[in-house]
This record gives C-alpha cells, structure tokens and sequence, in this order.
C-alpha cells in the first residue's frame, strides 16, 4: 500500500523551473486529475500562474488585455474576464519551493510568470493521458462565497503548510493575508477602508511587507497552496479589482475579515 501510495504522489508532481528572465519551463504535456506543481525560480521574485484561454482568444490578446487593465482600462478586464479560467497559483522566492496542487482535466493551457506580462513568460501545455489517480492534499480549507464575501470560518489557522481556497463565487479571486500591526485590530483595518473610501489617505494598519498572496482562481475552482508566515493576527481580503464596479478591488467592497494564524 506504502508502495502504491508512493506511486500515486510521483505521478502527480509537476516539476516547474523558472529562469532569472522569468521563463518558465515544464513538461509539455502532463496527466489529468490531480497534480502538485513545485516551483522554484531564479529570479528575484516569482508569480507561478496557470490559466486556460477561450476557444478563439488568443496569448497575444491576452497578454494585451492584462496591460490594458493594469492601466484601468474596464473593457480589457472584462474582456479578459470572460476569456480566461484562472486555475490558480503560488509566490515564490529563490531558494524557496512554491507548491500548488490543482485537479486539471484534459486540455490546452499555459504557465506563466506573471512577474512579467510578455509572451516569454507564458509556457503551453498539454493536459492528456491516463489520471494521475492523485487526490488533493489535506489541510485547512478557507472559502470565497456569494460575490464578494468569505466564509465566516475558519477564525484560525496554522501559520504554515499547504491551504486550499475554494471560490465559490461569480467573482475572480485570490487569497490575501496581511499581518495587522502591532495593537492593531481588524476594526481599525476597517475604519482604514472607509476612510480610503471617503478620499481620506491615512496609514493602513497592516504590514504589507509580512504577507501571502496566492494566485488568482476562477469561480467553482478549487486549489491548494503552501504558505509560511509568522505567527499573529492578519486581515485575510482579496484585492483583485471588480469589473461591474470600475475596478474597484473585492477588499474595498468589504471582502475582508480578521484571522488568526497559529
């Protein structure tokens, strides 16, 4: 069984290497059902990011899309939106090794670094063949549901190992932890976001130097990540920006809560 059960896991790693250029190399073509994908690079910083494009839209309009919206431009970001399965991903630093198990079925898809938004940095692949007969590892689970809200649990979760997020939602999302400082409460956090709201640029009472973000996830997806960070109390939110209010990120309106980390 010990045997049988070592065969499994062998089948569903995916070894992902990303250059100082932010190139990511992989297999071309790996098996379906669920794989771990462990990432490393060489680059200072690294976003690990699967995708899956529409039938008919291409890298190229995609690629331009995403720097349509990083300028605030709604119509690329919807149209991205409408094109694109977000199938998640995971941070990493040199060093370090990024692991994000996802269950993917048959098809064409792309690997990126999303560090940088240039064609470079996206690597086809294929998913086909015999399942991997892998199952997504265990540990805390946190979800996204309604639109723009989070599960009202878990209150707490350790301070490292692997998270899955399950977006059940219409709504893109990623899961974001952000350290509060120190004395700080999720109050206070919430006061900041009115008053941003209300044009008032204060302090934020978060540390966004001891934080995790990880990759974007479609609606209905599920994925699993690993994190680390120290101990304390944090403001999970999303940030990604919403399309049917102007780009308006998801923590602003009000995909935010408190969170311990033990």
């Amino acid at each position: 069984a010990g045997q049988a059960a070592a065969r499994e896991t062998a089948a569903g790693t995916v070894s992902v290497s990303i250059t100082a250029a932010h190139n990511v190399t992989m297999p071309a073509t790996i098996q379906p059902g669920v794989s771990e994908f462990r990432v490393t690079t060489e680059a200072k910083a690294s976003g690990f990011q699967l995708v899956q494009l529409a039938a008919g839209y291409t890298l190229d309009e995609a690629i331009a899309d995403i720097d349509g919206f990083d300028k605030g431009r709604i119509k690329a970001l919807k149209r991205f939106e409408a094109n694109t399965t977000l199938l998640g991903g995971v941070n990493v630093r040199p060093g370090k090794v990024g692991k994000l198990a996802v269950d993917l079925p048959v098809g064409s898809y792309y690997a990126a670094d999303i560090e940088r938004n240039r064609p470079s940095a996206f690597t086809a692949f294929t998913v086909a063949g015999a399942d991997t007969g892998a199952a997504m590892p265990d540990g805390t689970t946190i979800k996204a549901v309604r639109s723009t809200s989070w599960a009202k649990g878990p209150k707490s979760i350790a301070n490292r190992g692997m998270l899955t997020f399950k977006n059940r939602t219409d709504q893109n999302h990623f899961v974001g932890l952000v350290k509060l400082g120190k004395g700080k409460t999720a109050k206070d956090f919430a006061d900041w976001i009115d008053a941003a709201m209300e044009g008032e640029e204060g302090p934020p009472p978060v540390d966004f130097r001891v934080a995790f973000d990880g990759g974007l996830v479609s609606p209905g997806q599920t994925v699993a990540m690993n994190y680390k960070l120290p101990k304390g109390d944090y403001i999970l939110a999303c940030f990604w920006p919403d399309a049917s209010m102007g780009g308006m990120p998801h923590a602003f309106m009000g995909m935010y809560r408190g969170i311990e980390l033990i």
